[in-house]
């Protein structure tokens, strides 16, 4: 079974642009859990709008691997995303 802090450290690596971010993000999480299809949702705060942060949370089908939050920060004209911080969900 795969560490989940290398499956955050690869998330934390992924920089591109905007449009193509939740298809590189799912590429890495199914790449991890191959038994299960995971969904990605974006979770809206207000708090973070200012700062051109959006937080994701990603839930797998297979029960046994991690559900993720996944923490992007966009750049100022919304073309590039950069993920900052992933972590499991509780």
């Amino acid at each position: 079974m795969t560490d989940n802090n290398e499956i955050f450290e690869e998330l934390k690596g992924i920089e591109c642009a905007t449009d193509t971010l939740l298809e590189r993000v799912t590429d890495v999480l199914e790449r991890y859990s191959p038994n299960g299809e995971y969904q990605i949702v974006t979770e809206e705060d207000d708090d973070f709008i200012h700062d051109n942060i959006r937080v994701y949370s990603a839930f797998s089908e297979d029960e046994t691997a991690p559900s993720i939050s996944i923490v992007v920060q966009e750049g100022l004209d919304h073309y590039v995303a950069k993920v900052v911080d992933a972590y499991e969900l509780e």
